[in-house]
């Protein structure tokens, strides 16, 4: 079968989605079970010093994102010019990635490492028996995020090639690997910390030994060419686009880690755990956009390589509609029965979690919803303006969360403040989007924003009309989700959805019925 561009990205959504559902149920199962086995003490430490590489590990997403965006742009600028050419620009683009991405890791572990023991001995509330596990957690996470970080040029050039379906494979595998340990761990009582911690790094460093090994093998870009390894042009280039992205995703890691480390010394590690149940929860109801994201980026990039703005475009407001939808699919029906659902899953849940749950969930469909712009602006490159006024909205965050905590406020006030910064910072995307791109900011308003918010009003009160008339229990959870899929799928469909995308729909699953996948 031959795969042509549009082809490619439903074939990425299909198996996408595919690792998204087994991710959801994989988290429910993982995270219920490694927190009986571990405590909530032990559960609560693990996300502590887990966050004190997390320096490290946005490095590595910064970036990944830029070495994939030049691979990306490459290839779509090697559709309008000479192919030869356009393979060996990807070659300097995989060389200089190469290059950064051996040394700056290392000297990143060097650092960090001494910091963050530090950190661990003399600085966290970490009870005294458990300082020895900690550190080990410390070492086993500094080595997989070490592999990770050395194998993205390769991981890069998958994305960029749009080869995501396989790299959907291999998580698919690690996640259903990692719930068969978890479930080992909760059905073996015992002092689980430091094994839980070495498994992580073994299940997180085996991929990625594949996917280096089968890159070098399927892509011709991905071949060690000494004379670009160190060419000044593309390192500088490289290095400048990621270090405006680095201001903006650095900002967002002191916000993130900055109020992990305040929830930690104001709170303790049991609160530690409330939140990293909050964030969980949210991941898990994010699966399904975000591999919807992933599928879009490298499309729309490449389309902006080639200078076919209008498709572009359209895969732009397509992305911020999709993945907001996909969203509130399972947001919707799991916020009306959250406390259930919550209790259900982990019996005796920390204090606050499930206050904490509604605020994320409310900061991950703000975010969700301007993915889009987020995405073209990269994708063009003008990134400056954007990223130095963003910055300055995350940066402020962690002082008037500080400034909070300092008033008196509880964990609850962290996570609104959290919810202000996300929705000035999708604004901000709005604006910057239609000042550097012509993304039209009343486009996004009126055919996007303006109705899927009418149907979340509509569905959640159509909804919650089963709490009226059942207690809670499986019965009504059941009936609640039925009412709420039942009011917002056909809602989505002639609501939110315009003629050509209800369309395009009906032509795939058209397809599918006839195992012909075509444009």
């Amino acid at each position: 079968m031959v795969f042509t561009e549009n082809r490619r990205i439903f074939w990425n959504i299909v198996f996408t989605y595919g690792r998204s559902l087994i991710s959801i149920g994989g988290m429910l199962l993982i995270s219920r079970w490694v927190l009986m086995a571990l405590g909530q003490v032990d559960f609560g430490l693990f996300s502590v010093v887990g966050g004190l590489v997390v320096f490290i590990q946005f490095t590595n997403n910064v970036l990944a994102g830029a070495t994939t965006r030049f691979y990306a742009f490459a290839i779509g600028e090697a559709k309008s010019e000479d192919n030869k050419n356009g393979l060996e620009v990807c070659k300097k683009w995989f060389n200089t990635a190469i290059s950064i991405h051996t040394l700056l890791p290392l000297l990143l572990i060097l650092i960090g490492y001494p910091i963050g023991k530090w950190a661990i001995v003399h600085w966290l509330t970490i009870p005294p028996d458990r300082i020895y596990a900690c550190i080990w957690v410390l070492r086993f996470t500094c080595i997989s995020s070490l592999v990770a970080m050395v194998n993205v040029p390769f991981t890069a050039m998958y994305n960029a090639k749009q080869y995501i379906a396989e790299l959907t494979i291999y998580s698919m595998i690690a996640t259903l690997c990692n719930v068969i340990f978890a479930y080992y761990m909760a059905s073996h009582p015992g002092l689980w910390l430091t094994k839980y911690a070495l498994w992580m790094c073994l299940v997180t460093i085996v991929p990625q030994i594949i996917i280096c090994i089968r890159a070098i093998i399927i892509f011709q870009e991905c071949k060690l060419v000494v004379k670009y390894l160190w060419d000044k042009i593309y390192i500088r280039t490289l290095l400048s686009f990621a270090g405006w992205q680095f201001l903006g995703a650095f900002c967002s890691l002191l916000r993130s880690q900055g109020i992990t480390l305040l929830i930690n010394k104001v709170f303790g590690p049991i609160i530690n755990a409330s939140m990293q149940i909050a964030n969980q929860v949210n991941a898990g109801t994010s699966t399904l956009a975000s591999a919807l994201i992933v599928s879009f980026s490298p499309a729309i990039t490449t389309a902006c390589g080639a200078k076919d703005y209008k498709r572009m475009m359209s895969l732009a407001f397509g992305a911020c509609k999709f993945s907001t939808l996909l969203a509130l699919i399972f947001v919707i029906p799991l916020a009306l029965e959250l406390p259930y659902v919550i209790n259900l899953w982990l019996k005796t849940p920390p204090p606050f979690v499930i206050g904490l749950c509604y605020l994320m969930l409310t900061y991950y469909i703000c975010d969700v919803c301007t993915t889009g712009n987020v995405i073209v602006i990269n994708a063009s490159g003008k990134i400056k303006e954007y990223h130095i006024v963003l910055s300055g909205i995350s940066i402020f965050t962690l002082p008037a969360a500080i400034f909070a905590v300092y008033l008196g406020g509880n964990v609850y006030s962290i996570a609104v403040i959290l919810v202000i910064a996300i929705i000035l910072n999708s604004a901000g995307r709005v604006y910057f989007a239609q000042k550097l791109l012509n993304m039209s900011a009343k486009h996004w308003t009126k055919e996007i924003m303006f109705p899927i918010c009418s149907i979340i009003f509509l569905c959640a009160i159509i909804a919650y009309l089963p709490h009226l008339l059942f207690p809670a229990g499986f019965m009504r959870l059941f009936i609640t989700v039925m009412f709420s899929e039942c009011l917002f799928i056909p809602l989505a469909w002639f609501v939110v959805l315009n003629t050509s995308e209800r369309e395009y729909i009906l032509t795939k699953i058209k397809s599918i019925r006839k195992n012909k996948v075509s444009i």
